[in-house]
């Protein structure tokens, strides 16, 4: 069973966020566009912070993933000017894909959008999908185990 994104306690790893003048859009709310790359900055930080450096760590290889696929639940506005956080973690693993889940919340603490990323597997010579190496695939795992997605 998948953990509630809308939970802000699943997320070990966040980043804080500004919202800037230049994310309203005409209806006078952040736009939709700006939740987007509020949510692509926390998934790539948590990959490269937490994932990648946690097996680097462990001697494990390299592997590279790319978006598939994004799922996005928008459930209320935010308004310029605040702040944002954005939490990111795994959920799944698969043979060549893994699921990232993602929560945007306000200043406040209230979630105004939740994200689901598939991200595919790429072998970096044919640009093409590949299984991800078995002791990679065992270490995103545990991620996707941990109560925070966070390694244990």
């Amino acid at each position: 069973m998948s953990p509630d994104l809308t939970d802000r306690r699943i997320y070990g790893f966040v980043t804080e966020e500004h919202l800037r003048f230049a994310d309203v859009d005409a209806n006078g709310h952040v736009n939709n566009g700006a939740f987007l790359q509020l949510l692509e900055n926390a998934r790539v930080s948590y990959m490269r912070q937490i994932v990648r450096r946690s097996l680097r760590t462990s001697g494990l290889p390299r592997f590279r993933v790319v978006v598939g696929r994004l799922e996005i639940d928008f459930k209320r506005q935010m308004f310029y000017p605040g702040r944002a956080t954005a939490g990111a973690r795994l959920l799944e693993v698969h043979e060549r894909k893994c699921v990232i889940g993602h929560g945007l919340f306000d200043g406040e603490g209230n979630c105004t959008a939740v994200l689901k990323a598939i991200m595919v597997s790429l072998n970096e010579e044919t640009h093409r999908s590949v299984p991800f190496d078995p002791a990679v695939r065992a270490a995103l795992e545990k991620f996707a185990a941990s109560k925070d997605g966070l390694p244990t």
